[in-house]
């Protein structure tokens, strides 16, 4: 019940606000994160600018949010700040009743004042983490990864050119289920 509370400081009151553009900052940090359960994201520093352009027939939210996520590397599974750039836009309609019929456009009822921009906030910012997040190369080209991690990736790292080859002379006789024999059989009939 806490977070919904917390959630109504993204409310913009947009009833008695004149027709042009108006312009909203946020903030968003780690609090802003910990209100949605779940979170894909949950440390971050970023600044979202929502620029509001009303008019009498509609209402258009421009979004751009900058900042850094933070996340878990990819490769030595280590803290590692991400960038985000998003730059979008929502086109608000009025009707009988709350609708998104596409993921650009909102129908509110009429009779509502406020719109809520922290759920659409979250969701573009987790669309923008990129899929692979790794820590960038440092300036000498090494890589920025924590290096005892490194060091233990590389200990179990299979080399598949050090593996004995069932074709090479020198691989060892053992014997073979003769079920993979058939299977290979039925593979090769097939690649014909």
């Amino acid at each position: 019940m806490a977070a919904e509370k917390k959630k109504k400081e993204y409310n913009i009151a947009f009833k008695g606000l004149k027709d042009g553009e108006h312009v909203f900052k946020y903030r968003l940090g780690d609090a802003f994160f910990e209100l949605f359960e779940q979170p894909q994201v949950e440390t971050g520093d970023l600044l979202a600018t929502v620029t509001l352009i009303k008019s009498s027939r509609m209402m258009e939210f421009q979004f751009h949010i900058e900042g850094e996520v933070g996340t878990t590397c990819d490769r030595c599974l280590s803290n590692v700040d991400v960038p985000i750039d998003y730059e979008g836009t929502i086109y608000v309609n009025f009707g009988d009743e709350y609708d998104e019929p596409t993921e650009e456009i909102v129908v509110l009822p009429h009779e509502e004042h406020t719109f809520n921009v922290a759920e659409f906030m979250y969701e573009f910012i987790v669309v923008s983490v990129p899929i692979r997040h790794v820590h960038p190369d440092n300036e000498d080209g090494t890589s920025g990864c924590d290096p005892e991690m490194l060091e233990k990736l590389d200990q179990y790292m299979v080399d598949e050119e050090s593996l004995p080859d069932s074709d090479e002379e020198g691989a060892e006789d053992e014997p073979i289920d003769p079920r993979w024999d058939e299977l290979k059989k039925l593979i090769n009939k097939n690649n014909k």
